[in-house]
């Protein structure tokens, strides 16, 4: 019976301490981005990335240039990749933490380090390489999206967030194939996201689109990716949110 009894005692003592620990780490907040890590750490294996060799490259030559609060960062996939977004801008808090391929899931498993930091802006363009590497639907690719948004909000409050309209590609110079309905649909769907959260949206899809909702052939040589014209555009865009 003593014996049950000091058992039983010191199973309460534990949990006693434990939930201290937790309510002097945060509570419920601290207990939520707990089991989110853990269940980015277990869905790694199966990372949904066009190149996962370039993304894990890329991640670690980041985690060797951290990023400071005073940073705008900008995060994506190859469109924000391929930019020297320092030099166009001529700033040099200016980041990119673009990675060619990426997802929506990719950034999501790289964001800790991202707003760990709590950089002072973050520039969202991601998305497209869902609709072309895994037929994802739009309702499908906000999920992953309002999670990115929803972290970033939790572990960086003061972070002000710019989501950036996702581009469309031109199809006859790509040989690709997006739902033009699909991307609409989900830009719309990022705008209304957008004003649920009090966050600015940018809508580059109409400067860089033709009647047809397809990229400008005048912006691109291989319908998806973006020359320097296209990058101007993006730069006059954007300018006064800098």
């Amino acid at each position: 019976m003593n014996a049950l009894f000091i058992s039983l005692s010191l199973n309460a003592l534990a949990l006693t301490l434990a939930i201290l620990f937790v309510a002097k780490k945060g509570g419920v907040s601290y207990l939520r981005t707990k089991l989110s890590r853990f269940a980015r750490n277990r869905d790694r294996l199966r990372l949904q990335v066009a190149n996962p060799v370039y993304y894990l490259q890329r991640v670690s030559q980041f985690q060797l240039a951290p990023i400071s609060n005073s940073d705008i960062v900008f995060l994506g996939d190859s469109i924000t990749d391929e930019c020297e977004w320092s030099e166009l801008l001529e700033n040099p808090h200016v980041k990119n933490r673009g990675i060619s391929g990426d997802t929506t899931m990719g950034v999501l498993n790289r964001l800790e380090d991202i707003v760990s930091s709590q950089p002072a802006k973050i520039f969202i363009m991601i998305g497209i390489n869902n609709f072309i590497h895994y037929q994802q639907s739009a309702v499908e690719i906000l999920v992953d999206y309002q999670k990115i948004i929803v972290e970033i909000c939790d572990r960086s409050p003061q972070t002000e967030i710019f989501i950036q309209s996702v581009l469309p590609i031109n199809r006859a110079k790509s040989g690709l194939h997006v739902s033009d309905r699909e991307l609409l649909h989900l830009n719309s769907a990022l705008q209304k996201l957008a004003t649920e959260y009090s966050l600015t949206y940018i809508d580059l899809y109409s400067y860089l689109s033709d009647e047809q909702h397809q990229l400008k052939e005048c912006y691109t040589l291989d319908g998806v990716h973006l020359n320097g014209q296209a990058y101007s555009i993006w730069k006059h865009v954007i300018e006064k949110y800098m």
